[in-house]
């Protein structure tokens, strides 16, 4: 078992030093994943401390994989002075139905932030209920002036958490959200909030809309298609999958990384070259993008294995998306 052990941390040891294609050739043995596993833990609780309040934010989100550190986590990140992570926090609170932490969210209901107020409204419908159940039970109604603000990020959160919330009598709530211009924002951040706005009615059972998303490949903004083909994967679109391959022949590079991870979601790894190949750019958007789509490869060992490797990167971000994607934190949804 010693000569095990030590076999494990020099693997760990050589990713510092070595290039991924020489790590690949190492071979995967259950004592280098655990210790591996156990790497990636300690990167998220180091980055949940970051100065960076979006890194402390994507650690929250990484650490839904670990049941038995969650709780803590929240508990910080509900105290943070930014509001990214705050929303972070009473995000994690709904998903996950964290009813030991759960009623902290009451004070959070007149935030200053619109985003951090309807996450708080998430936590507690989800945890407690609507007005009416009693207790910390929570009045939703506000979510339908914030889903209808002219602050775009608010609009995009909030049409985000009534999706989550599975009332299906907001559809028709969402659809003129959607009809609604952002008078301030740029006509792409408004194609894109549209395509929010889609997934979320999607989400609560009208499946028309799955067109639209799927119109939102051909946008002639890059960042729309890369959403669009990320949302397709989310909601397992395995009819357009031959439309997602052929995505994966275009530009930019970003797009092509979308297509793959959407791929690997369906078992698919005819895009893991790309992400392979990704993992080792010198950009560490790249990089860490390549990492959070290697974690869709569950069952894929050269996809772990370069994972592993990345738990050492220079890089903070892409050590941090390496540790969600080994881990499985961040996945979408419910």
């Amino acid at each position: 078992m010693m000569q095990s052990r030590k076999w494990t941390w020099m693997w760990l040891t050589l990713a510092m030093i070595l290039p991924a294609t020489q790590i690949q050739a190492q071979p995967l043995t259950a004592d280098i994943f655990q210790a591996a596993q156990n790497r990636a833990v300690q990167q998220i609780l180091v980055s949940a401390r970051s100065q960076d309040p979006i890194l402390r934010a994507n650690a929250l989100e990484a650490a839904e994989a670990l049941p038995n550190r969650i709780g803590p986590l929240v508990q910080q990140a509900l105290m943070d002075q930014s509001p990214v992570v705050r929303y972070a926090a009473l995000l994690t609170i709904g998903k996950l139905k964290l009813s030991g932490v759960a009623a902290n969210a009451r004070q959070f209901i007149n935030d200053p932030n619109e985003s951090v107020r309807a996450a708080a409204i998430f936590a507690l419908a989800r945890n407690f209920g609507t007005q009416g159940g009693g207790g910390f039970s929570v009045d939703i109604s506000p979510l339908a002036g914030l889903v209808m603000s002219n602050n775009p990020t608010t609009r995009g959160n909030a049409a985000y958490i009534m999706g989550l919330m599975g009332d299906d009598t907001a559809i028709p709530m969402l659809k003129a959200a959607a009809r609604k211009r952002l008078p301030t924002a740029p006509q792409a951040r408004e194609v894109l909030i549209r395509v929010q706005i889609a997934e979320a009615i999607y989400r609560l059972g009208d499946t028309d809309v799955l067109d639209s998303i799927r119109a939102g490949m051909f946008s002639q903004f890059d960042e729309v298609r890369i959403l669009s083909v990320q949302i397709l994967g989310r909601l397992y679109d395995r009819q357009w999958e031959p439309a997602i391959e052929n995505a994966l022949k275009k530009d930019p590079i970003e797009l092509k990384l979308a297509a793959a991870g959407t791929l690997g979601r369906f078992g698919n790894r005819k895009g893991l070259d790309i992400i392979l190949d990704a993992a080792q750019s010198q950009s560490v958007l790249l990089r860490s993008q390549a990492a959070i789509c290697l974690g869709m490869f569950r069952n894929e060992p050269t996809a772990t294995q370069m994972l592993i490797g990345m738990l050492t990167d220079q890089s903070e971000p892409v050590r941090l998306a390496a540790a969600a994607g080994l881990l499985g934190g961040g996945r979408d949804g419910l």
